[in-house]
C-alpha cells in the first residue's frame, strides 16, 4: 500500500512540476553587450566608442559612430566577475552586417569582422517554457583571433587580452 502511495505521489508531483505553458518572444537586437572577460585591472573604463564600417571594408568605410554605452562590473560587489559589460543604451537591431571598431579609453582597440550570425531559438532563464527567437552570434574575428560565440550567443564575448594598444 505505501508503495502504492509512493508511486501515486510521484506521478501527481510529475504532472504538475511538467504543466507548462510554452512561451515565445521575439527580439531584434542585434546584441545585448559586449563582455571583456579577464579584466584583470581594477581601472574602470570611462570612454567607448562604438564604430560601424561597411562589411570588408577593411574599416575605412564608417556607417555610424556611437559612445551611448553603460558600463558595469566596476563595482566592488562585482569585482570578482573580473569582467567589464558594455551594455548599449539604445538597441542595435537587426543581424549584424557590420564590421566594429571598439576603443576603450582612447587607448585600446578591438577591431571584431567576420560575425556568424543568425535567427535562433533560446532558452530564456525566466523559467522553464520560456524561449527568445532572437539573433544568435556563433563566431567572429577580433583582431585576427577567431572565437567561439556560442556560450554567449546573445552577447559579444570577447577576452580583454586581443585588445591592441592604440598608436597615438
Amino acid at each position: 500500500m505505501d508503495t502504492l502511495r509512493y508511486i501515486i505521489s510521484i506521478s501527481f508531483i510529475f504532472l504538475f512540476t511538467n504543466c507548462y505553458k510554452t512561451e515565445y518572444r521575439k527580439s531584434d537586437e542585434s546584441f545585448q553587450g559586449i563582455y571583456l572577460r579577464q579584466w584583470n585591472s581594477s581601472i574602470c573604463p570611462q570612454k567607448i566608442i562604438f564604430e560601424k564600417y561597411v562589411k570588408n571594408s577593411n574599416f575605412k568605410n564608417i556607417i555610424e559612430r556611437d559612445s551611448n554605452f553603460e558600463i558595469r562590473g566596476c563595482e566592488l560587489t562585482e569585482s570578482q566577475f573580473n569582467q567589464r559589460i558594455l551594455k548599449p543604451n539604445v538597441s542595435y537591431i537587426s543581424q549584424i552586417n557590420y564590421d566594429i571598431k571598439l576603443i576603450i579609453d582612447d587607448s585600446i582597440v578591438y577591431k571584431i569582422t567576420d560575425i556568424k550570425d543568425g535567427i535562433d531559438t533560446v532558452s530564456v532563464n525566466s523559467g522553464p517554457g520560456t524561449w527568445m527567437i532572437m539573433n544568435n552570434i556563433k563566431s567572429l574575428v577580433v583582431n585576427g583571433q577567431k572565437l567561439d560565440n556560442t556560450k554567449a550567443a546573445l552577447n559579444i564575448d570577447i577576452p580583454t587580452k586581443l585588445g591592441k594598444v592604440m598608436k597615438r
